[in-house]
C-alpha cells in the first residue's frame, strides 16, 4: 500500500496582484526526509514555504499535510515553520525561555499557563540546540547564530512531525551549522520530514536526501545524486558551474 506523502502540492499557483510568484508546483515527500530547496534570491522559496503553512491560499491547486488539507494539519501542530527573519521587537523584553515557549502555545489553555511538561519540553528543545545555558538571557542580547537557534528550538518545541526551515543557517558559524545538520539528520532518522532552503549549495547537496531546484516553477525534483548536477544548477542560477558534481 503506497504510503501517504508527509507534504503533497498539487498543481499550486500563487499570484501577487496579477503577478505570478509560483506555478505549476508539483511534489510529494515522503516521511523521514531530508529535502532542499534550491533557488536564487526572489525564486519563490519564502513564498513555497509560506502556501504550505497556509499563510498564502494559492490561485489554484492544493496543499495537503499527511493527507489531510492543511487548515486541519495545523489545528493538530502537524507543521512548524521557521521563517528565514522573525517579525521580532528585538528591544522588547522577552527571554529565550519565552520565545521557545510560544511552541507550546498550541497545547495550552486560553490562558496559556504552561504546565511542567511543556516546562521540560522547552528545556529539552533548548538543550537540543545548545541554548539551555542562555535560557534566560534577553532575547535581543543574543548574536543572530543564537537567534536563528532560539527559534528552531522554539519549532522543536511545537514538536511537529514536519519542519519547514527557511534558511536556517544564515548567520551562524560552521561549528554551529554543523551541530544543528547533526540534529536535523537525527530528527530525519527519528521519522520527521524537513524541508530546508539553504545558500549553501555544496553543503546541502551532503545531508538532503532530495533536492528541489526551483525559479517560480519546479525545475528539477528528485534524489540528490540524481538532481544536483552541473546541468540543473545552470538552469536554477543562469551561470556556469563547471566544478559541480552529481
Amino acid at each position: 500500500m503506497p504510503q501517504t506523502p508527509s507534504i503533497a502540492v498539487e498543481n499550486v499557483t500563487v499570484t501577487y496582484h496579477d503577478q505570478v510568484a509560483l506555478y505549476g508546483i508539483n511534489f510529494a515527500l515522503p516521511p523521514g526526509t531530508m529535502v532542499g530547496l534550491v533557488g536564487m534570491n526572489g525564486s519563490g522559496k519564502s513564498t513555497l514555504f509560506k502556501t504550505i503553512m497556509g499563510f498564502i491560499t494559492p490561485k489554484t491547486g492544493r496543499v495537503w499535510i499527511e493527507g489531510l488539507p492543511i487548515e486541519q494539519a495545523q489545528k493538530r501542530g502537524w507543521v512548524a515553520y521557521m521563517p528565514q527573519s522573525e517579525q521580532v521587537d528585538w528591544q522588547f523584553p522577552v527571554r529565550v525561555q519565552d520565545v521557545v515557549m510560544m511552541g507550546r502555545y498550541g497545547y495550552m489553555n486560553w490562558l496559556r499557563i504552561p504546565r511542567p511538561l511543556d516546562r521540560r519540553i522547552v528545556e529539552m528543545s533548548l538543550q537540543q540546540v545548545d541554548m539551555l545555558p542562555l535560557k534566560d538571557r534577553q532575547i535581543g542580547e543574543l548574536s543572530g547564530g543564537q537567534k536563528k537557534r532560539t527559534f528552531l528550538a522554539r519549532a522543536l518545541a511545537q514538536q511537529a512531525r514536519i519542519l519547514l526551515l527557511d534558511e536556517p543557517f544564515n548567520g551562524v558559524d560552521m561549528k554551529t551549522e554543523r551541530a544543528m545538520i547533526q540534529l536535523l539528520m537525527h530528527l530525519r532518522d527519528t521519522g520527521h520530514t524537513i524541508l530546508v532552503s539553504s545558500h549553501d549549495l555544496s553543503g546541502i547537496s551532503t545531508f538532503c536526501d532530495q533536492i528541489i531546484f526551483i525559479n517560480q516553477t519546479i525545475l528539477a525534483y528528485g534524489a540528490t545524486q540524481e538532481v544536483f548536477t552541473p546541468e540543473n544548477l545552470n538552469r536554477t542560477f543562469g551561470v556556469t558551474f563547471p566544478e559541480a558534481t552529481s
